[in-house]
């Protein structure tokens, strides 16, 4: 019934593909096959001391980072980051998240996270935007490794400018400082993994990485990103 129920919807309100704008089918969602299969994967995660795991070598001392598929200029899954990022598809990073843990998952990634940790908003940003992207896919994580996501670690001090156009030492220069942590009652030797959408130069996720390490000196740090600059 409610397979008649959702073809019924679709016949007159189509769900559409977010990259291709096709009609999807029952069993789709948000993107359909034919996207999901020219995704740009990176396969990192089959990869030891892969290029996501270089950016942070001597910034900061992570266990492992992996991100699904490559951000291309000219690529159309930058219509999906743009979509969850400004197009309030919310659903569509939940799911994305899924997917993509459930693949690090079956490779025998993250077993031992107890912590994830989405990169957060400053809450000027989070209330324009109304959701912060990173805190979706997280969830979308957290359904697959059945870890909880914390909102209560990491904040945002400050709200800064935009890193588009930005050169690698200016990007790492304009995330000096803005982030902090709370005075949360977190275990000794926590595995934290940290989620962000898109990671180009990685100076975002070394700051957020270099704040947790310097209030947990015994914990651990994880890295995921749905995207890759390459």
């Amino acid at each position: 019934m409610k397979r008649l129920i959702s073809e019924f919807v679709d016949l007159f309100y189509p769900r559409l593909c977010i990259i291709c704008q096709r009609a999807l089918m029952t069993n789709e969602r948000h993107l359909c096959l034919h996207c999901l299969q020219q995704m740009p994967r990176t396969n990192y995660h089959t990869k030891a001391d892969n290029p996501i795991e270089q950016l942070f070598w001597g910034k900061v001392e992570i266990e492992s980072a992996y991100s699904y598929f490559f951000f291309l200029p000219e690529g159309n899954f930058r219509h999906f980051i743009h979509a969850i990022k400004y197009g309030g598809e919310t659903d569509a990073a939940r799911y994305m998240g899924a997917r993509y843990a459930a693949e690090l998952q079956a490779a025998g990634k993250f077993s031992d996270i107890d912590y994830i940790v989405p990169v957060p908003l400053h809450p000027k940003r989070l209330r324009q935007r109304g959701y912060n992207q990173s805190e979706k896919i997280a969830c979308g994580i957290s359904v697959i490794l059945q870890k909880p996501v914390r909102t209560d670690i990491l904040y945002r001090k400050y709200a800064t400018e935009t890193q588009t156009h930005k050169s690698v030492y200016e990007r790492w220069k304009n995330m000096q400082g803005i982030f902090d942590t709370k005075n949360t009652d977190i275990p000794l030797y926590p595995h934290f993994l940290l989620v962000d959408d898109v990671i180009t130069t990685g100076a975002t996720l070394i700051a957020c990485a270099q704040q947790l390490l310097q209030r947990y000196k015994t914990a651990r740090i994880s890295i995921v990103t749905l995207a890759v600059a390459p």
